[in-house]
């Protein structure tokens, strides 16, 4: 990987409406050939503060396309915890995920910007696998 590939990396147009933005966080290569990745997806409230979401879509790298973006958790799915600052409290943040042998999987994901937690939830990779 280089920075000259990073800059000539095309952006998925279309992928976050104007108040979004996000990124992939954990690209993995799937059963069937496509490129999994898990992200995140974020904006502002009228009020400033921010909210992070973890997120999953599927690429295909042999013709570009993309599935839409599929949210996998939310702050309420977490236990209650600390938050850095006020505006954070709805901050979570995709750290990694582990994919277990029976459907579901760790998601490991920064909280609110002061904390590190882990769910279980259903792999949500296995529908681009089917």
């Amino acid at each position: 990987m280089t920075q000259q590939l990073i800059d000539e990396t095309p952006l998925l147009a279309g992928q976050f409406v104007d108040a979004e933005w996000g990124g992939a966080n954990e690209p993995r290569l799937l059963k069937g050939g496509l490129i999994g990745v898990l992200g995140h997806i974020a904006s502002f409230d009228n009020e400033g503060n921010r909210h992070y979401y973890p997120m999953v879509f599927a690429l295909d790298p042999a013709t570009g396309e993309y599935s839409d973006i599929q949210l996998i958790a939310v702050r309420a799915d977490f236990l209650p915890g600390a938050s850095k600052r006020p505006d954070l409290v709805d901050v979570v943040f995709s750290g990694g995920l582990v994919r277990k042998s029976d459907g579901t999987a760790d998601l490991y994901a920064g909280i609110s910007d002061a904390e590190a937690h882990r769910i279980t939830i259903p792999d949500p990779f296995l529908q681009y696998e089917r």
